[in-house]
């Protein structure tokens, strides 16, 4: 007669944003994490569907996004909202949660704050594209929309690249603008200065960040003119604000998933001006294909933001978290069996 197995129920461990901060979990150490993910999505051991996206009537957004990796031995889920008016409320454009699953079992192990993840994720993934993209002759970072990733930008590109010392800024909000200046000035070895319109950001600009709100209907600005010869433009607000004759004069394209870009294409409408991908990130870390080859190239990155970073970054705070017993146990069933 075969034996009875009794469960073992792991507790979830629930981490806020508080706790997170007291993992020391930094910049420099989450763009390494991610640039070892894009080795196994480059090895196909990651599944990833598209996320789901939309607007529900207004400004504000919903989204979820799900991997799994076997090689990882995780897998997760992201679900949050996004809303632009959130800042007179007093509350983030971005809140969410992170549910972090065990793949041996299917268990859930964790649940933690996911702005604190995309917060960090995003900024970490444009500093890895600046680190292989941006020319060594680079010297002054732009930055469109002074909110949360642009203050998390400085210390991405001040981690691969801490040469870059000059950052000129722009938001369509005067008083953001005055009090990102005001805060951010000397903040990762950053002299930080105003510009009087994107215009004059973006044609100043080495490395160029596009962080505005993503936009049910597409408002872009950024004409082709505007892009210095060797200048690295990351967008991480989708295609809102880059037009499309700005795209396709692009020397190269890049994105962090290609399939993520079609699948926006074909049921949200987006990057309607997108006729070639000429390199992912998986490529351009993994086997060189897409990188500067000269100094007068002109690079377009589309930084959606994909569900392995999500994942590779809450896997690491999850083994933080274990090691220094940080956070909030809540049982999963009750002490005797259900």
């Amino acid at each position: 007669m075969q034996a009875t197995v009794e469960p073992i129920y792991n507790d979830v461990r629930y981490l806020s944003a508080a706790q997170l901060d007291q993992l020391d979990l930094t910049m420099g150490q989450i763009i390494e994490i991610l640039e070892a993910a894009f080795w196994v999505k480059a090895e196909g051991k990651v599944m990833m569907p598209p996320k789901i996206f939309f607007h529900r009537g207004g400004p504000r957004f919903y989204s979820s996004m799900v991997s799994a990796s076997p090689a990882l031995g995780y897998a997760g889920c992201k679900w949050q909202s996004g809303d632009p008016e959130n800042s007179a409320r007093g509350l983030p454009y971005i809140q969410g949660l992170y549910i972090l699953t065990e793949d041996t079992t299917g268990q859930m192990r964790a649940i933690m704050d996911a702005e604190w993840i995309t917060g960090r994720r995003t900024a970490a993934a444009s500093g890895l594209v600046v680190k292989y993209q941006a020319r060594a002759e680079a010297q002054t970072l732009g930055i469109l929309g002074c909110g949360l990733q642009g203050r998390r930008h400085l210390e991405a590109v001040n981690a691969v690249r801490p040469d870059i010392a000059h950052c000129l800024c722009y938001d369509i909000q005067p008083d953001r603008q005055e009090k990102f200046i005001d805060e951010m000035s000397g903040e990762f070895g950053f002299r930080v200065e105003s510009g009087a319109s994107a215009e004059v950001v973006a044609r100043a600009a080495d490395v160029l960040v596009t962080g505005g709100p993503i936009e049910s209907d597409r408002k872009p600005v950024i004409q082709p003119d505007w892009i210095k010869p060797g200048a690295l433009v990351v967008t991480i607000d989708y295609d809102s604000y880059v037009t499309d004759g700005a795209i396709q004069a692009m020397d190269l394209v890049l994105t962090d998933d290609e399939g993520q870009i079609a699948d926006a294409r074909l049921n949200e409408g987006k990057f309607p001006g997108v006729n070639r991908i000429d390199a992912t990130v998986a490529d351009l870390v993994t086997s060189g294909k897409g990188r500067r080859a000269s100094k007068d190239e002109r690079i377009l990155a589309f930084n959606l933001g994909i569900a392995l970073e999500d994942l590779a970054t809450a896997i690491e705070i999850f083994g933080r978290a274990e090691a220094k017993d940080v956070g909030t146990l809540l049982p999963l069933r009750n002490a005797t069996r259900d």
